[in-house]
């Protein structure tokens, strides 16, 4: 579950003027869909976007459906954890650009019928060594991400169905590498669009071009 009021950029329990305010910059600035060309990631994005804010907006100005939303996140907060957790080894797999985002999303596919470990099935696809599995079993040990990770802007993108917990997660690892913000690292790898994460952050400036991922890490191919 995620916080409408993240949804919109703001803090939970932001009061109604703040909503209705948030909502006509947000339509203001996504609301131009003749900016993207039909059917490319900007467009899709800023209509998936655009659904996300409408469920938010009407929820948070609604006073009954606004009170079950507040029951519902109490109980959610609740169940909530504290510490950190380990990365999945599929993440950090990708992280370490030896398999692709969609040979992950085809190991696990696989993974449903065979029940085997997703290591095995990496390694049967000729697509991780031994060598470099038991490495990154050794990583997983030893890396930690927060529980409530990736922290607001992380959980704002996959509140508003832009990216992923993979893709957030797999950006967070690579952090540790090469030091840049979340969401350069989203944009870099094609997972998020650039006009529309500006969109979304209230910025007049676009994203600058930047060498993919795959091109910091050396261009492996796999």
């Amino acid at each position: 579950m995620f916080s409408l009021y993240l949804i919109l950029g703001l803090h939970e329990g932001a009061p109604t003027a703040a909503v209705k305010a948030a909502y006509k910059r947000l339509r203001q600035r996504l609301d131009q869909l003749d900016r993207w060309q039909p059917a490319s990631l900007g467009y899709v994005q800023a209509q998936q976007a655009l659904l996300a804010i409408e469920h938010a907006y009407t929820t948070l100005i609604d006073p009954n459906l606004k009170s079950r939303y507040e029951k519902e996140w109490k109980e959610h907060l609740k169940r909530g954890r504290d510490g950190d957790i380990q990365p999945k080894l599929g993440q950090l797999c990708v992280a370490a650009g030896i398999i692709t985002l969609e040979q992950l999303e085809e190991a696990v596919e696989r993974q449903t019928t065979l029940d085997l470990p997703l290591g095995q099935i990496l390694q049967q696809q000729r697509l991780i060594s031994q060598t470099e599995l038991d490495g990154l079993l050794l990583g997983q040990q030893l890396i930690r991400l927060p529980v409530e990770s990736p922290y607001s802007l992380g959980q704002r993108l996959m509140a508003l169905d832009l990216v992923t917990e993979d893709m957030v997660r797999i950006a967070l690892i690579e952090q540790r590498t090469f030091g840049r913000p979340l969401e350069d690292l989203l944009v870099a790898h094609g997972w998020l669009d650039g006009e529309v994460l500006a969109a979304l952050l209230e910025r007049d400036d676009q994203p600058a071009e930047q060498p993919t991922v795959a091109q910091k890490k050396g261009g492996r191919k796999v």
